[in-house]
C-alpha cells in the first residue's frame, strides 16, 4: 500500500498478492527496518485505523531478512472456503485492511480498500 488510502477492485476468484519489505542481509540495520502486522478490519476501523482485536490479524510482514526473499502472502477471494483459517467474501462487498508497524510507536497506518465487483 504505497499510499494511504488505496482502493482496489477484484472479482470472486481472484488473489491479490501481499509482498512484504524484504531487505539483504547486512543492508540495514535491524531496529531501522519495515516490520508491519496486516488487519482485515470492518469500516469504522479502518477509518480510524485502529484494530479492535487480535482477532483480525491476517498476516505478519516480520521477517525482513529472510533468505529466500520477501515474504507474499495471497488472498484468494472466494464465496466459500473449505479452510477455518480462511476468509469468505461476497459479490459486491468492500473489505478493509489497514498496516500497522511492528514495535514501533506512533500513528503511522496504510490503507487498503478492495471492491468485490461483479461479472462482466
Amino acid at each position: 500500500f504505497q499510499q494511504e488510502d488505496y482502493t482496489v477492485q477484484v472479482r470472486l476468484n481472484d488473489y491479490l498478492d501481499i509482498v512484504c519489505p524484504h531487505y539483504e542481509e547486512g543492508s540495514a540495520a535491524g531496529h531501522a527496518v519495515e516490520r508491519y502486522t496486516l488487519f482485515l478490519v470492518d469500516y469504522k476501523e479502518y477509518e480510524s485505523c485502529k484494530p479492535i482485536s487480535k482477532d483480525q490479524v491476517r498476516w505478519e510482514c516480520d521477517k525482513p531478512f529472510a533468505p529466500h526473499g520477501p515474504e507474499k502472502f495471497c488472498e484468494k477471494f472466494q464465496k466459500f472456503t473449505p479452510f477455518t483459517l480462511g476468509k469468505e467474501f461476497r459479490e459486491g462487498g468492500t473489505y478493509y485492511y489497514i498496516s500497522k508497524p511492528i514495535h514501533h510507536h506512533g500513528e503511522s497506518c496504510m490503507r487498503l480498500r478492495v471492491q468485490v465487483v461483479g461479472k462482466t
